[in-house]
């Protein structure tokens, strides 16, 4: 039952409030009441900035004061024409408060003196106002990773070696240094590339902030990448050490090779890093000689030293010679030590030494005395017993022209036979008696 009223006479019911509508549209329009609408985000333009840091100042919004919320109120056909982008936010820096402060004025500027008043979620900007400081800083540029085996980093070029930061006072005095960072790793040619400026602390970390300012923001840079080559290095003495006294082996450094890197053109006449003797020398030393030495000072011109991280070699060499006393003693060799060489094969060799007596000499098997010298560990086991000595009986004919020996007593040469490090202090001689074989 309940339906049936509702349906019935459904048309006439809609068209009634279709009609209600209508008039009710008609009434609204006519009296134009009072409205209201809303705007969000809309941002605050800052005005005479120039009061400010016209005067050395840097300032920052706090709490994203430079937006605001409106909301206008005003008849309702005046409302309909104006839309957000009509809606103006503005703050004079030259009203800047004690409290840092500047106050917002919203207005349209369409129907702006229609409009019965103006709610803004807020009624200032709040700003934090410093000192604005510049201060110039050195651009340190440094390298990341290895270059390709066989090559080392040589040297790095920037086209700017200063940048100028300006900020807030508080920012900048947190600045310590400007860097850039350029990687090598793998080259086996030069690079050139542009790097980025960063802003550090003393920790290392990077300053930022929206006021801070650069005069440049990258830098060009070159790095030389170069081919290495490991040479030995040749030391020699000159001198002579004092009376007495003589030079055992060669020099000793704790540096025998080096690596250099240079050009390719360089390192190809080069072989090895030769020490000028003037440099090591022992004139008139009486004991051990030590030399410190910086083998970059001989370098060739375009190549440089290598050094590795494992043992921070900078060039710097130690360089000991060994310089010891001699030592002289005289030996009483038997004439049995001798023996005679380059025989005729049909003639006997006897090696005699002159033995004077009261009866005014005579030739009989004896000890030669001979004077040798060395340096002490070389001499102490010398005995009589180790030295030998020969004689060329061929070398004596073929000196004197006898194809055929005359029978006789020759003076002849002896050559002793001593061991390393040990020599004669003077030429000694024999009699040498050859004759004959008899059957």
């Amino acid at each position: 039952m309940l339906i049936k009223k509702l349906t019935h006479n459904l048309g006439l019911k809609i068209l009634a409030v279709f009609v209600a509508f209508g008039l009710w549209l008609i009434v609204i329009n006519y009296a134009d009441p009072v409205d209201k609408v809303s705007y969000s985000g809309i941002h605050v333009e800052l005005l005479n900035t120039d009061s400010l840091t016209g005067v050395g100042k840097v300032y920052e919004v706090l709490n994203d004061s430079d937006t605001v919320n409106v909301t206008i109120y005003g008849k309702r056909s005046y409302l309909e024409n104006i839309s957000q982008e009509n809606i103006h936010a503005v703050a004079d820096l030259e009203n800047i408060t004690i409290m840092n402060t500047v106050a917002i004025e919203v207005y349209s500027n369409k129907n702006n003196s229609e409009i019965d008043s103006i709610k803004q979620s807020r009624a200032s900007v709040e700003l934090e106002v410093e000192n604005l400081k510049e201060i110039p800083l050195t651009v340190l540029v440094t390298t990341t990773g290895e270059p390709a085996e066989g090559y080392v980093q040589g040297d790095v070029t920037q086209n700017q070696n200063t940048v100028r930061v300006s900020g807030p006072e508080s920012v900048v005095n947190r600045i310590t240094r400007a860097a850039c960072n350029v990687s090598v790793a793998g080259r086996n040619s030069d690079l050139s590339t542009s790097a980025d400026i960063r802003l550090l602390d003393t920790d290392g970390r990077v300053v930022t902030h929206d006021n801070l300012k650069t005069n440049v923001s990258t830098i060009n840079v070159g790095v030389e990448i170069l081919p290495t080559k490991d040479i030995p290095v040749i030391y020699s003495v000159s001198g002579e050490p004092a009376e007495g006294f003589v030079v055992i082996g060669e020099p000793e450094a704790d540096h025998n090779e080096i690596k250099i890197a240079g050009r390719a053109s360089v390192l190809s006449s080069v072989n090895q890093l030769i020490v000028p003797a003037s440099e090591l020398s022992v004139e008139d030393a009486d004991g051990p000689v030590n030399r410190q030495l910086d083998l970059t000072d001989y370098l060739p011109e375009g190549a440089r030293l290598v050094s590795s991280e494992e043992d921070g070699f900078d060039g710097l060499v130690s360089v000991d010679i060994n310089v010891e006393e001699l030592i002289y003693k005289y030996f009483n060799v038997p004439v049995r030590n001798f023996r005679a060489l380059g025989v005729p094969d049909d003639y006997d060799a006897e090696i005699l030494v002159q033995k004077e007596d009261e009866d005014g000499g005579e030739y009989r098997p004896a000890y030669l005395k001979v004077e040798v010298f060395g340096i002490k560990d070389d001499m102490q086991d010398l005995t009589s017993a180790s030295i030998k000595g020969v004689v060329d009986v061929a070398e004596y004919l073929e000196a004197h022209n006898q194809g055929k020996p005359k029978e006789g007593t020759f003076r002849m040469e002896l050559e002793l036979e001593l061991p390393e490090g040990i020599e004669a202090s003077e030429s000694y001689h024999v009699d040498v008696s050859l004759s004959p074989k008899t059957e």
